[in-house]
C-alpha cells in the first residue's frame, strides 16, 4: 500500500539515512508480527478478527453481512464512497450489471480518460496511434521532442500524473509496457556497462525480453532471491549482487527494480534504488504494480531513476481499446542510450508511437466524444489557464487526482487485507487434524505494508493441489478475471541431515493463482472472488463443471 512508502520516504534523506532492508527476521516471527498489526488496524467484533470458518459456499454470510463486516474491521472504508461514486457515474461500464470483477494485472489500469467521455454506443477510440521505427537513442530521443500541441499536453498531464519534474525527463509513448522494455534493452550502453541485474519474485514477460536481448550481447543477467512463503527480498545476496567488489573494478550496468511484487504483493524499500545508486548502477523503475497516486510519494522526490516504465489505458474496463507504454528517460542519464547500431539485435525492436485524436481538430474529438449520461458531466474539454496555456482534459487521471493517495491507500488496504483474511477462514469439512485450509497464501498475508496484489493455491480435502490454470479458467466462466502466474528465484530454509538450517533453491516455477486490486475495484468485486472459491469446498465441483463443459460443448 502506498501508505508505508509515504512513512519510509517522510524518513529518509540525502545522506542515506533511510530504513535499511537488509535486516532478517524469521518467517515465524514476521507473521505473528502480521498478525499483530491486523488486530492494531481493526476493531469491532469483525468475524476475521475471530476464528470463524466457513465449510461450504452456503455457509458464507450474505453480501450485506459481509459488507457490514467489512466497515467493522475497517471503519475508514467509509470514507471512501467518493470512488463507488464516480464508478457509477463515470464508468457505467463496470457497473455490476456487466457481471464482470474489476481486476487489474497488466499494470495498465489508470485510464486517461472515463467511460463518460466515450462515444456512446461506439468502439471508436478517442486517440490512434502512429508507428515509427528508430536507429539510436539520439533519434529516439529527437523524435520525442517533436511534438504537436495535442501530444504535448499529453506528456504534461502524464508527467504531472507521474509526479515527475517535466524539465528533468522525456517521455517516450511506445506501444506497450514489454515494448518500452525492448527498447531501453537495445539501446542500453551494456558494452561499457555489462551487468544486469533483475528483482522480480514472478515471471514477468517484459523483463525476461528484456533479459533475452541482453544476453544476445554478452550480458549475464543476475536476479535477486526471494524467500518462501513471504516471497521477500533474500536481502544479504541482493545486497553483494549490488555492491561487488570495488577492488577489481567491477563495472555496473541496470537495476531493474519494482516497488511492489505485481503477483505476490510483497513491497520493497526505496533503500535499494538509493544503494544502486551509490554503487553506480543505473536505476530502472517499473512502476507497473504500483497503484494509481503512489508516484505521489516523497521517494521520488529523494530517489530519481534513471528509467522509468508505465503504461496506460485509453477507458477503464475496455480491454480491445487502445493502450500505451511509457518510457522515461532522465536528461541527464541519457548519455546511457548510446548502443552502437550494430549491436541491435532486431530494429522492430525500436518502435515508439505518438498519440493523435481520433479527428484532426483534437478539441472538437474530445468535445464530441463527451456524452450526458444520468448526471450532468460537463462537456468543456480545453480550458484556459492564466498563462494563456491550454490543458485537455483527460478524466480518468483527473479522478485518480480527486480520490487522492490517502482515500486510494485506505481503500486498496481494506478490500485486499479483508480478502486475504476471508480467503484463510475457509476450511474443508471434516476432522482433519490440523484442519484442511482449502487456499494457502503465497507471499505476504495480513501486513498493512503490502501491495493490493494476492497470490494462493487452491488445495482440495486430501491436500492435493487444484491447478492453477484450471482455477483460472473456472474463474473466467464467471467472469472473474483471476490469473495463474508463476513465482521464481524462490529460495527455502529447510533442514540438513544434521538438523540444521539449510537453504534450498526450488528451481521448478511455482505457479499461483493470483488477484490484483485497481482503484475502482469495489467491495462487491472481492466478495464475488471470494463466493467464486468457496465453491471449491465442494469435493466434486471441479468434476461437475468438467462435465458441464462436456455437455456444452455437445450441444453447440
Amino acid at each position: 500500500m502506498s501508505s508505508h512508502f509515504l512513512q519510509e520516504a517522510s524518513e529518509a534523506c540525502f545522506n542515506g539515512c533511510c530504513s535499511s532492508p537488509f535486516t532478517t527476521q524469521s518467517v515465524t516471527k514476521k507473521q505473528e508480527e502480521e498478525d499483530h498489526e491486523f488486530s492494531l488496524i481493526t476493531t469491532g467484533a469483525s468475524f476475521l478478527t475471530r476464528d470463524v470458518k466457513f465449510t461450504s459456499q452456503e455457509s458464507l454470510p450474505s453480501l450485506h453481512t459481509s459488507f457490514y463486516d467489512l466497515i467493522t474491521a475497517f471503519p475508514d472504508y467509509l470514507q471512501t464512497s467518493q470512488a463507488d461514486h464516480l464508478r457509477t457515474t463515470e464508468y457505467q461500464n463496470l457497473s455490476y450489471s456487466s457481471s464482470h470483477v474489476l481486476l487489474n494485472h497488466t499494470g495498465q489500469q489508470q485510464p486517461l480518460f472515463s467511460y463518460s467521455q466515450s462515444i456512446s454506443g461506439s468502439d471508436q477510440s478517442l486517440f490512434t496511434l502512429s508507428r515509427k521505427q528508430v536507429s539510436s537513442g539520439e533519434e529516439l530521443l529527437s523524435y520525442a521532442t517533436e511534438e504537436s500541441r495535442f501530444q504535448t499536453r499529453m506528456r504534461r498531464r502524464i508527467t504531472r500524473f507521474m509526479n515527475l519534474e517535466e524539465s528533468e525527463y522525456h517521455m517516450i509513448l511506445t506501444q506497450d509496457r514489454s515494448s518500452a522494455f525492448k527498447i531501453l534493452a537495445e539501446l542500453y550502453c551494456f558494452k561499457t556497462c555489462p551487468n544486469l541485474l533483475t528483482v522480480y519474485n514472478y515471471e514477468d514477460e517484459a523483463v525476461e525480453e528484456m533479459i533475452r536481448i541482453s544476453e544476445k550481447k554478452g550480458v549475464k543477467p543476475k536476479t535477486a532471491e526471494f524467500s518462501w512463503p513471504s516471497t521477500e527480498i533474500v536481502s544479504e545476496k541482493l545486497k553483494r549482487n549490488i555492491a561487488r567488489s570495488k577492488r577489481r573494478r567491477d563495472k555496473r550496468g541496470l537495476f531493474v527494480f519494482p516497488l511492489q511484487s505485481l503477483v505476490t504483493g510483497a513491497s520493497y524499500s526505496y533503500s535499494w534504488m538509493s544503494l544502486a545508486h551509490e554503487n553506480e548502477w543505473h536505476v530502472l523503475l517499473d512502476t507497473s504494480a504500483l497503484s494509481s497516486k503512489d508516484m505521489e510519494t516523497l521517494g521520488l522526490s529523494l530517489f530519481r531513476p534513471d528509467f522509468l516504465i508505465c503504461s496506460f489505458t485509453e477507458v477503464l474496463g475496455q480491454d480491445d481499446g487502445p493502450g500505451f507504454g511509457c518510457l522515461f528517460v532522465k536528461k541527464s542519464s541519457s548519455q546511457a542510450l548510446s548502443e552502437a547500431p550494430e549491436h541491435i539485435t532486431n530494429p522492430a525492436n525500436l518502435t515508439v508511437v505518438k498519440a493523435e485524436p481520433a479527428c484532426e481538430n483534437d478539441e472538437n474529438a474530445l468535445r464530441e466524444s463527451s456524452v450526458d449520461h444520468e448526471e450532468d458531466h460537463t462537456d468543456i474539454v480545453e480550458v484556459e489557464e492564466e498563462d494563456d496555456k491550454t490543458n485537455i482534459e483527460f478524466r480518468g487521471l483527473d479522478h485518480a487526482d480527486s480520490l487522492g493517495l490517502v482515500l486510494i491507500s485506505r481503500r486498496l488496504k481494506s478490500l485486499t487485507l479483508w480478502l486475504v483474511r476471508a480467503l484463510t477462514s475457509l476450511k474443508h469439512p471434516g476432522s482433519h487434524q490440523p484442519e484442511m485450509h482449502l487456499v494457502k497464501i503465497c507471499g505476504p498475508k495480513t501486513r498493512p505494508k503490502r501491495g493490493p496484489s494476492i497470490s494462493f493455491n487452491v488445495f482440495d480435502w486430501q491436500g492435493e493441489k487444484v491447478d492453477s490454470l484450471l482455477v483460472e479458467r473456472l474463474a473466467e466462466r464467471e467472469k472473474i478475471g483471476l490469473r495463474c502466474a508463476y513465482l521464481q528465484k524462490i529460495s527455502r530454509i529447510g533442514k540438513d541431515k544434521k538438523g540444521s538450517d539449510e537453504k534450498q533453491n526450488l528451481s521448478l516455477r511455482v505457479a499461483v493463482v493470483c488477484v490484483r486490486l485497481g482503484f475502482m475495484t469495489n467491495f462487491d468485486d472481492v466478495f464475488r472472488i471470494w463466493g467464486f472459491v468457496s465453491r471449491f469446498l465442494d469435493a466434486d465441483f471441479v468434476e461437475k463443471e468438467k462435465w458441464r463443459k462436456k455437455a456444452l460443448e455437445k450441444n453447440k
